[in-house]
């Protein structure tokens, strides 16, 4: 039998509370110390803004970050198990075999978390009409992070099961909250951003400070969020089954998908300059219009050093060593001080501090192990060339002979490397041994959701769906070319001899929508590594075709060695993609109706072992 997860709610206590409001990062990272009867809590704002809080701390907990990879990467082409590590349920998932009495497909952390947002929208009002210092105008932004806050645990639900309840009622106990049956893959996305449109016409625009504009919801990060979801329904529904069955949707949504990119591009710009102006960077104020170019934070070249490199103060450190960098626009908080750490990362990454012990899983040798000889193919066997900084990024270097590459993606505070003598920087293996990361110490990374390079590359891979126009292609290549750039300027110095490989050909990438969609999928890859959306990505190419078969033999196939076959008939229809239900959660919920393509492994009876 499954414990009461649901009988009282986890809340900040009176001794919390006193501290909740000394920092902007207690807000976001203090987690709940004490229980309270829900009977007697809500009282006043307060009350509402220790919940809020709360609903923010269940999302860093340990439970939630774990899925946060599990759910994004571990099935991708991105990683493989770590050789020598024993767990059953990390191989079965990794090779096809997904069984439901595996735990790791439990989906209860996303409801509770769902159910800690339900609480603060059922009592919110409450609070208006007892409290007079809290207003109808106070609680309308609340009431906007709490629908956006649903609205993201649901479309991982989504993303990850297909159909699944969509619930928008607190509950106290399980025997409630058991009894929700699944919508269809198409409902549960309808009430999401129908939630999500709503939140966005009231929502902070901006808090006073970064803590909060970059770790709780705002309009810009509501409006990401929209486009990230019009962009999974368009493409669930353009394959031919589902425009038999609704029409035009998909084309309107890769609209919006581009009309809301842009929206968030263009507040960006104008944060950046007001910030600009306030702060006297700029003498006598901006007097042109920002670009992308200005937006991306570059990569420097060292003085003296004969070749382009990167150095202490690249992208990488301002937005993953340090955090809440000038293109976040939402992560997810952490601060070891406050004692909430992000530990799913040495759990399946790589340990902190000086020893480098790899996590349970690793990146794929198949697509890490070798060079990408040339950029310009529109089905690539690897994924980094010679001179992309990010590969030194993502992955540990340790020496010439390593044949496990553990991922340092949010775990190192900075990268850099050596620049050699003047061409060696398109020899690999001189150019691996200048190499110099620096680790953290503490397990407190922010868990970044969604920044610049997301708007650009959503943009275009809508533009790649609906547009036939040279000019919007070439754009969008253009676009994505700056993501490229600042992680390969060697790629474009008159030194590099191998420029026409390394750099991007936009004609090449331009040439049709098929083209621009290849570029999206490498980029995206390179870009994001471990961030936790590689598999959401295959998911949303499968879908728009109607098949697996594309997406397995340009991407997912290429980790895979002897069992490439076995696993590629296991994942033959969409609904493999797919997670299985929990057991526990079908033995405990009669309305549930499990993935069909893994009823086979499921008991036969629902009341077994209860």
């Amino acid at each position: 039998m499954r414990t009461n997860i649901f009988k009282t709610i986890a809340i900040f206590g009176v001794v919390a509370s006193g501290l909740l409001f000394t920092s902007c990062e207690d807000f976001l990272t203090i987690t709940p110390s004490s229980q309270i009867v829900e009977e007697d809590f809500w009282e006043d704002k307060t009350d509402l803004e220790n919940v809020v809080a709360a609903c923010y701390g269940r999302m860093i907990r340990s439970d939630m970050t774990e899925k946060y990879i599990v759910c994004g990467e571990l099935r991708s082409d991105n990683f493989v198990q770590k050789s020598g590590n024993g767990s059953n349920n990390i191989r079965n998932i990794m090779n096809g075999n997904l069984i439901p009495n595996n735990n790791m497909f439990s989906w209860s952390c996303f409801y509770n978390a769902i159910n800690y947002c339900n609480k603060v929208l059922a009592h919110g009002p409450e609070i208006v009409a007892k409290d007079e210092s809290f207003s109808q105008g106070d609680w309308e932004p609340i009431k906007a992070e709490m629908l956006a806050l649903r609205a993201l645990n649901h479309f991982y639900l989504v993303r990850t099961y297909g159909e699944i309840p969509y619930v928008t009622t607190d509950f106290n106990n399980d025997s409630q909250y058991m009894l929700q049956p699944q919508v269809t893959q198409e409902q549960a996305l309808d009430s999401i951003i129908m939630d999500l449109e709503e939140a966005k016409n009231y929502a902070m625009e901006s808090y006073g400070n970064t803590i909060y504009n970059k770790g709780r919801f705002t309009k810009k990060s509501i409006y990401t969020l929209l486009a990230d979801v019009y962009l999974w329904r368009a493409s669930k529904n353009t394959c031919p089954d589902s425009v038999a069955v609704y029409g035009n949707q998909a084309t309107e949504d890769y609209r919006k998908v581009v009309e809301y990119c842009d929206w968030v591009l263009n507040d960006i710009i104008k944060d950046r300059t007001k910030e600009l102006n306030e702060s006297g960077a700029v003498l006598g104020g901006l007097n042109f219009d920002l670009t992308l170019d200005d937006l991306f934070i570059q990569n420097e070249q060292t003085p003296g050093a004969s070749v382009i490199r990167s150095s202490n103060i690249g992208a990488y450190n301002y937005i993953f060593g340090r955090g809440n960098s000038s293109e976040s626009i939402f992560e997810f908080q952490f601060d070891n001080n406050s004692g909430n750490t992000n530990s799913s990362l040495s759990g399946y990454y790589l340990s902190f501090g000086t020893t480098n012990t790899a996590g349970s899983i690793v990146l794929s040798e198949a697509i890490f192990g070798s060079p990408l000889e040339d950029l310009n193919s529109s089905a690539p066997t690897s994924v980094y060339t010679k001179t992309d900084y990010r590969k030194w990024e993502n992955m540990l270097y340790t020496s010439a002979q390593q044949t496990e590459y553990p991922c340092c993606k949010y775990i190192l505070n900075n990268v850099s490397q050596g620049a050699g003598s003047s061409n060696t920087v398109t020899d690999n293996s001189s150019w691996n041994n200048n190499n110099s990361q620096s680790k953290k110490s503490m397990n407190n990374s922010n868990w970044i959701l969604y920044r610049l390079s997301d708007i650009v590359l959503m943009r275009a891979e809508a533009i790649s769906q609906i547009s036939t126009s040279q000019e919007e292609l070439l754009e969008s290549v253009k676009s994505i070319r700056e993501i490229f750039k600042r992680s390969n300027p060697y790629a474009y110095a008159t030194s590099n001899n191998h420029a026409s490989t390394d750099s991007l050909n936009t004609e090449f990438f331009s040439a049709s929508g098929e083209m621009l969609e290849a570029l999206v999928m490498s980029e995206r890859q390179r870009e994001f590594v471990g961030e936790g959306k590689r598999w959401f990505d295959l998911v949303r190419y499968a879908q728009r075709r109607g098949s697996t078969a594309a997406m397995f033999d340009r991407y997912l196939g290429r980790k895979y060695g002897d069992n490439k076959d076995a696993v590629k008939s296991k994942l033959s229809t969409i609904t493999s993609l797919f997670s299985p239900i929990f057991r526990d959660e079908m033995y405990a919920n009669p309305l549930l109706h499990q993935n069909s393509v893994w009823i086979t492994s499921e008991s036969t009876s629902k009341t077994d072992n209860l």
